[in-house]
């Protein structure tokens, strides 16, 4: 790397640079490379860290731009479980919550036109998005049935206590998406939900639920 473009790098990850923080994976060549270019060249995610900068916290925005950069790797479909990993480590599980969360595109449309609506419902009902991921749940594969269940109640009762009328199940993969396809027919009634749209593609399925 130049000495120009490592100067360029210090300045965008001035503080964690500075104080010897981690940037996702420390010390790794290509990925420092990688991280460059998406500083220079990341475009409508900018619109986002900009809109966000006055905002939340500086440690929530950090972990925003991790993982608006994860989001990047996984659409262009690179491995991203090491970075995933890497973000819980640093951030613990808020950073993973809001992988998750910035992942599913709840930042632009839902906390964004939120804050632009009502400050005081942003300010309501954003700590316990962040910090209890309420409004989604998202499926992985040694997740049971029942443990979705259970996570689903959980959900329910803090969305409808912070006026959310609604909860959305993910899934990346087969035997995810057959998971959640299972928990859907045998809970419909039980819990009293209406599964108001199913959107599935290449592997990826989003289901939402209407309180």
């Amino acid at each position: 790397m130049s000495e120009e473009k490592k100067k360029d790098l210090a300045n965008i990850f001035k503080d964690r640079v500075e104080s010897g923080g981690e940037i996702l994976e420390e010390n790794t060549h290509i990925l420092l490379e990688d991280l460059y270019n998406y500083q220079k060249l990341k475009g409508d995610d900018k619109k986002v860290l900009d809109f966000f900068s006055q905002i939340i916290s500086k440690e929530d925005l950090e972990a925003l731009e991790a993982s608006l950069y994860l989001r990047r790797k996984f659409i262009e479909k690179h491995d991203i479980r090491k970075l995933k990993e890497d973000i819980r480590k640093r951030f613990g599980d808020r950073g993973n919550n809001i992988a998750n969360i910035c992942s599913a595109g709840y930042f632009e449309k839902f906390l964004m036109p939120l804050f632009n609506s009502s400050e005081e419902d942003f300010k309501k009902v954003y700590d316990v998005i962040i910090s209890k991921s309420a409004m989604a749940i998202f499926v992985h594969s040694l997740m049971e049935e029942n443990e979705i269940t259970d996570e689903l109640k959980r959900k329910i009762s803090l969305s409808k206590q912070y006026g959310l009328d609604f909860i959305h199940v993910h899934g990346i993969g087969e035997k995810n998406i057959k998971t959640i396809k299972n928990w859907i027919t045998e809970n419909k009634e039980p819990l009293n939900f209406v599964n108001k749209n199913i959107f599935e593609k290449e592997g990826i399925i989003i289901v939402e639920l209407l309180l």
